[in-house]
C-alpha cells in the first residue's frame, strides 16, 4: 500500500508501496537523485520465536508486555502458543539473554540486577538473574534486567537506598554477605 504520510507531496508522486508500518520505503540513489526503494515483494514471515528474538535485539529493554503488544500489533496470534503467552515469551527472552555474549573482563566484574515490583535482586550470574526474571514474569511483575559493573551497581544501590528506601534489595552473590537491605 502507499505510505500513510508522504513528505514530498507536490514534489514527487506518492509511491505505490511502503513498509508494513506505513512509512515510505528507504531512499536509494536513482537517476534523478534519491528516491524510495523499489518493493522486492513480501518476505517470509518470521516465527513468533524469531520475531521475539529480533525485537529483543532491537529493544533489549522491552518488557514481556511490550513484546506481547508488539506481536499483537504485527498480527501474530499469541493465543496459539502452548501455555500462558507471558510465560512463554518470558522464557524465550531469558533464553535469548542467556545466549547473548557478554563481555566480561577480570578486572571489571559484572553484576546482574533484576527489578520487579518492590524487589531488586542482585546476582553474579546471568543464568541466576534469568531464572529470577522468568519467576517475576510469571508473577506478572514485568521485571527489568540489567548487567552493570560493580561500580555502577554500587552507585545505583546508593541512589536506590536514598530515593526508594521501601524497596527490598536482595544481594544473592556468594561473594557478598547474604541478606536483604
Amino acid at each position: 500500500m502507499p505510505p500513510r504520510d508522504w513528505p514530498l507531496d507536490g514534489f514527487a508522486s506518492r509511491p505505490a508501496t511502503s513498509h508494513h508500518d506505513g512509512t515510505p520505503l528507504c531512499p536509494v540513489p536513482g537517476p534523478n537523485g534519491s528516491q524510495p526503494a523499489d518493493s522486492i515483494g513480501v518476505p517470509a514471515r518470521l516465527t513468533m520465536w524469531q520475531a521475539v528474538r529480533q525485537s529483543w535485539l532491537i529493544h533489549p529493554d522491552w518488557t514481556v508486555a511490550d513484546h506481547l503488544g508488539w506481536l499483537d500489533d504485527e498480527g501474530y496470534d499469541t493465543g496459539t502458543l502452548t501455555g500462558d503467552p507471558a510465560e512463554v515469551v518470558g522464557r524465550w527472552l531469558a533464553e535469548h539473554r542467556r545466549a547473548a555474549p557478554v563481555a566480561s573482563l577480570a578486572d571489571d566484574p559484572r553484576v546482574y540486577v533484576v527489578a520487579g515490583g518492590d524487589m531488586v535482586a542482585v546476582f553474579d550470574s546471568a543464568d541466576e538473574a534469568d531464572v529470577m526474571a522468568v519467576t517475576m514474569t510469571a508473577a506478572h511483575l514485568e521485571p527489568v534486567s540489567r548487567c552493570l559493573t560493580e561500580a555502577q551497581w554500587e552507585q545505583a544501590h546508593a541512589v536506590l537506598r536514598a530515593q526508594l528506601p521501601h524497596v527490598t534489595v536482595t544481594d544473592a552473590r556468594p561473594t557478598r554477605a547474604a541478606g536483604a537491605s
